[in-house]
């Protein structure tokens, strides 16, 4: 229809509010004469479902990873270039400066701000012997893990499902003052401080349910929330539905950002099928207005702007923590595979995790096949 906008949108608390709060999506209808319509999709079908979006149009927008995606899908033109016409209203510097990096390439703007995926430390105060700051390097949190276990429940959970594990794991890995990647996509785990790195993420292991492989956001938040665990690392943009009503003594959780935190930033960009690009813009610019934003801060947790997180912070507890994260965060290298390597080192790291091979040989058979991906490409 020429005048419906068709979104394709990830399985994330955030897309929720969008489509459960009626009003966010009428008032743009009622305004534009352009009818809204999303199309959700799971997490680990979704980045499949958006590669062949680009390749037969159904989608005018899309999601992306922020800076995991975004240099591939520019280079292989799937996204357009915004006009960047803003209005005073909108306020584009307001965005938060470690995501507008995410959402640019080459200066220019390619995407805009859904919410944020970080990583932050979630604990119930009144089961720890004592508080942890509210930055917290790994070191730090694997003794804080050991001084509180007992026999009466599971002290930590992981998030150590295969679409999950190697962002999990990369905080230890930066600990030990390396990356997994350089700017040019070398890798750079393959060195004793990398498999010692991956055998302390293992070594949470022991801490953790024992079925703690199988854990994605919807395990993590279940134990957090219902109290079945007295730690866990989970992503900003599930904070809001942690905290909701249905969280158990919900007062009692205290939060701290880690010391090597990584952050995505979910944003919508414009298809290169759309014909419609100026009411696409028009969307963009409405679904990360101030406005909106503040309303998915509210429900998912994680909002994008400064305003955001200045006009919530007394009623929602972890903002301080999660805007202390988003001004130290480091994001991985803008680079044309990121995914592809990711993809390697889940598989790898899997097995590891899994105890069918050591930390040190996962890592190994990591960096030869990236270095063989290196080789076939030139």
């Amino acid at each position: 229809m020429q005048n419906t906008l068709d979104i394709l949108a990830v399985d994330d608390p955030a897309v929720y509010v969008y489509v459960n709060r009626k009003n966010i999506m009428a008032k743009f209808e009622e305004k534009t004469g352009i009818h809204i319509n999303f199309k959700i999709v799971e997490w680990s079908d979704y980045y499949s479902t958006l590669m062949q979006s680009f390749e037969e149009y159904r989608y005018d927008i899309v999601m992306v990873a922020g800076h995991l995606w975004l240099r591939e899908f520019v280079e292989k033109e799937y996204l357009l270039k915004l006009s960047n016409n803003f209005d005073d209203e909108y306020d584009y510097l307001d965005i938060m400066p470690s995501i507008r990096e995410e959402i640019e390439l080459n200066n220019n703007i390619y995407l805009l701000p859904s919410f944020c995926d970080g990583h932050i430390l979630l604990y119930r105060k009144a089961q720890l012997k004592q508080i942890p700051p509210e930055v917290v390097s790994i070191a730090e949190l694997r003794q804080i893990v050991i001084d509180n276990t007992d026999h009466i429940k599971d002290t930590f959970v992981l998030k150590a499902h295969p679409s999950e594990i190697f962002l999990d794991f990369l905080p230890y890995l930066r600990n030990e003052g390396i990356d997994a990647f350089d700017n040019t996509g070398l890798p750079l785990f393959n060195v004793p401080l990398g498999y010692a790195a991956l055998e302390k993420y293992i070594a949470m292991k022991k801490y953790c349910p024992n079925n703690v492989a199988k854990f994605g956001n919807e395990e993590v938040l279940d134990f957090i929330q219902k109290d079945k665990c007295k730690l866990g690392v989970s992503w900003g943009g599930q904070l809001g539905q942690i905290m909701n009503k249905d969280c158990i003594n919900p007062g009692d959780i205290g939060f701290a950002s880690l010391e090597t935190s990584w952050n995505t930033s979910w944003s919508f960009g414009i298809n290169h099928l759309c014909k419609k690009q100026e009411a696409a813009e028009k969307f963009l610019q409405y679904i990360s207005s101030k406005e909106i934003d503040k309303a998915v801060g509210a429900y998912c947790g994680n909002p994008t702007r400064k305003s955001s997180f200045l006009a919530g912070q007394q009623e929602y507890s972890w903002y301080p923590v999660v805007y202390n994260m988003l001004e130290r965060v480091k994001p991985l290298p803008h680079l044309s595979n990121t995914g592809q390597l990711i993809a390697i080192m889940t598989d790898e790291i899997v097995k590891a995790f899994n105890s069918e091979i050591t930390a040190k040989k996962a890592l190994q058979q990591a960096y030869q096949q990236i270095i063989n991906l290196d080789k076939n490409r030139g």
